[in-house]
């Protein structure tokens, strides 16, 4: 196996094993996502909730859903004082990739599970099943990448947790945007030029971030070892 792959790889194993025994990205992230999804059930309950109203409560609560699980698999790393341990296992590179690929499996899981949670209790109306899928695919992409970006940055800062977030509100601002129109289109609203327009840009834009990380990952990497030395 190529020695990029095969770093990749154990990262990715890595992650996957670390998460499956804690499980705290799942159980947080989990427990608010669906606790959104019933709240915003039960304050519709009785109601027809507009298209374009039923799209943006899903993309926030899958934007929130994201912001507060992804980024720990940067973070956690220099909390848990094993940054430096990783880092001599695998390139700063291959540890970004690793790291998301594993967001984006996460998020993909937590984010379909959500999805259909949501649409079965508000009584949302599918009306192009494939321009839902592809949003939701390219949205995973678009999130997962930003969310790993913001991580990878400021995981060696002070206040970890609020940076990240802080950090990660205006490069998501496209991600809401794109989200949403996908979303409006697929539940019946807006015209077929939204709809493509929507998977194409979250898929473009989650990958320029899943490419530009490794780079800005891998600088943090050398001022913070230049700083230490």
């Amino acid at each position: 196996m190529n020695p990029w792959l095969a770093e990749i790889k154990a990262v990715f194993l890595k992650e996957w094993a670390v998460e499956r025994r804690a499980k705290s990205g799942w159980t947080t992230s989990g427990a608010f996502s669906f606790v959104a999804v019933i709240a915003v059930a039960l304050a519709a309950y009785g109601l027809k909730l507009g298209e374009g109203l039923a799209a943006g409560m899903l993309w926030v609560i899958l934007l929130f859903a994201s912001v507060v699980a992804l980024p720990r698999c940067f973070i956690s790393e220099e909390e848990q004082g094993t940054s430096s341990l990783l880092r001599l296992a695998a390139r700063p590179h291959a540890v970004f990739w690793g790291k998301a690929a594993f967001n984006l499996i996460q998020i993909a899981i937590l984010g379909t599970m959500i999805t259909l949670v949501y649409t079965a209790m508000v009584g949302v109306t599918i009306v192009h099943g494939w321009v839902l899928l592809g949003t939701l695919l390219g949205g995973y992409v678009a999130l997962s990448g930003t969310v790993s970006v913001c991580g990878a940055l400021v995981a060696q800062a002070s206040q970890r947790e609020s940076l990240a977030g802080v950090l990660a509100l205006p490069m998501l601002m496209p991600v809401a945007a794109l989200g949403v129109g996908g979303l409006r289109y697929a539940f019946g609203l807006g015209t077929d030029q939204a709809g493509l327009t929507a998977m194409g840009g979250l898929l473009a834009y989650g990958i320029l971030q899943t490419m530009a990380g490794p780079w800005l990952y891998a600088a943090t990497h050398r001022l913070h070892t230049d700083e230490q030395g």
